[in-house]
């Protein structure tokens, strides 16, 4: 995806490595969230579904120090003491840990008896459940640190040989857990747990493969400065992103009700999944837009232009599908209930989806180059005008408003970064041509229209819908490859699929 001839291999391998620790989940929580809803009912899977939240939240809630210490490695991994790097990462990470769960735990009260629209007979499920939450955040917050070490020296076959595991006791051990205990607390106790089987993996990886500390680890202010000098803006960024992320969901339990919840989140859960792609992809990029920030930085432009038409034209065709069929899914996967309340949830999840994805790359961009001021100010005034509107379309529209607001916030989000991006980034690599333009966005546009329509026009008509999707399908794909793509986007696709498909059969 750059030039060069060892770093495209490397980012390749990275990425498949990210995306096969992403996907391989999902199988699992197909099969396993029908028989949660089952088991749990519609209200506890509910609080179980903020459970998933919480925990995705917290892994952010390092002040942006994990990817501090991930860049400090892929700037100066040769030159400095990663001992002792890792030691200071892992003080300020434990801190906020530590923080972060106390501030859960004296929260937890209040949210189950009156934040959240939580059934009285519920209310000490919840509790308890909620506890389990706070006591694995410490863990959660401090795993982040020993992965932003490995990711720094490009080990993202391990952080997902771990991940691959943790994903699935997320879903599966709920389902597991219930066989011998009844309620919630068993289902969220399962995966506090398993957060902390993860932290100690990541910490006897870590050991491993660092060298041996050059002198004694010891505290250093320099570098806890430094630490926390590059986090500071990202600070802001990463508490008010995931913030702005999970707020939907909490908007619907204290303005809808926790049933509501789960008709929101179940396809949530699912549609959001197609963040694995720019997160495999861009995760294995940011080492190396890191580096190239320090050491080249007019690369910086043309490997996101790359970046942004590879994970268009692989989130586009999921999209697509998802707005022609998502009713078809919705009631084979879970019955005429989740199809008939959660089917317009889903399409609006997935434009937001799409545009969020290609979003991802100025972003990544910002932070790698050190600006992660401009981010964390632009979600920072985001982020009251999103509450304010979400709450209004939740009071409004119910979880259809609410899922309107957020793909909404994701256009205005993704123009927001991009003018930051084009404003900021150094001039470079402006000779290569790049065919995502306007007329290209306009025929993919008029893809996705096409899509939706079959679906709305053909509702009762299975076979002669899917068979229009395959056809249009094939067209989108074509299209793709030999318009969208160029020679170097095609072997970069084709190796990345090499990769996914190497380790899945091994």
């Amino acid at each position: 995806m750059v030039s060069g001839k060892s770093e495209p291999i490397s980012i390749t391998r990275n990425a498949g490595w990210n995306l096969l620790g992403a996907a391989l989940p999902l199988p699992v929580a197909l099969f396993c969230i029908p028989l949660l809803v089952a088991a749990l009912g519609v209200d506890r899977f509910g609080v179980l579904g903020l459970a998933w939240v919480v925990m995705g939240y917290f892994g952010m809630f390092d002040f942006g120090l994990g990817q501090s210490t991930t860049r400090l490695v892929a700037q100066g991994k040769e030159s400095q003491d990663l001992r002792t790097l890792m030691f200071n990462s892992l003080l300020l990470h434990a801190a906020l840990g530590l923080l972060g769960g106390a501030a859960f735990a004296v929260m937890t009260p209040w949210l189950a008896t009156r934040a959240f629209e939580v059934p009285p007979a519920l209310v000490s499920e919840t509790t308890l459940a909620l506890y389990w939450l706070a006591a694995s955040v410490p863990a959660i917050v401090i795993s982040a640190a020993l992965r932003g070490m490995l990711e720094g020296l490009h080990r993202f076959d391990i952080v997902n040989l771990v991940r691959i595991p943790a994903g699935i006791v997320n879903f599966a051990g709920p389902v597991i857990a219930l066989q011998f205990a009844d309620g919630l607390p068993a289902a969220v106790a399962v995966i506090a747990v398993a957060r902390v089987l993860v932290t100690l993996a990541y910490a006897a990886a870590c050991l491993h493969l660092l060298p041996a500390s050059s002198g004694r680890t010891r505290i250093e202010g320099a570098l806890l400065r430094r630490l926390a000098s590059y986090g500071g803006w990202l600070t802001v960024s990463n508490f008010v992103n995931p913030l702005i992320i999970v707020t939907d969901r909490f908007v619907v339990a204290a303005a809808v009700s926790v049933a509501a919840v789960a008709y929101y989140v179940t396809p949530y859960e699912v549609i959001t999944k197609t963040w694995i792609i720019s997160a495999s992809v861009l995760g294995a990029l940011f080492p190396v837009l890191s580096a190239a920030a320090a050491n080249n930085p007019a690369a910086l432009r043309g490997i996101c232009r790359q970046a942004e038409v590879v994970l268009l034209s692989l989130a586009t065709p999921i999209v697509a599908v998802i707005l022609a069929s998502s009713d078809l899914l919705l009631e084979l996967w879970l019955g005429a209930d989740f199809r008939d309340q959660s089917t317009v949830v889903a399409q609006l999840l997935a434009l937001g989806i799409l545009i969020n994805v290609i979003a991802q790359v100025p972003l990544t961009a910002l932070n790698a180059a050190g600006r992660a001021d401009l981010s964390a100010k632009i979600a920072a005034l985001e982020l009251p005008v999103y509450v304010t509107a979400i709450w209004y379309g939740a009071n409004a529209f119910g979880i259809n408003g609410v899922a309107a607001v957020w793909a909404l916030r994701a256009v205005i989000d993704a123009a927001l970064l991009f003018w930051a991006a084009n404003s900021t980034l150094p001039p470079g690599d402006a000779e290569k041509p790049r065919r995502l333009n306007a007329t290209s966005l306009f025929l993919l546009s008029g893809f996705l229209l096409a899509f939706w329509l079959t679906g709305t026009l053909m509702a009762g008509e299975w076979l002669l819908r899917a068979a229009l999707c395959s056809v249009l399908l094939a067209v989108l794909l074509v299209w793709e490859w030999h318009r969208l793509l160029n020679a170097q986007d095609r072997a970069t696709v084709l190796a990345l699929y090499a990769r996914i498909a190497g380790k899945s059969a091994g």
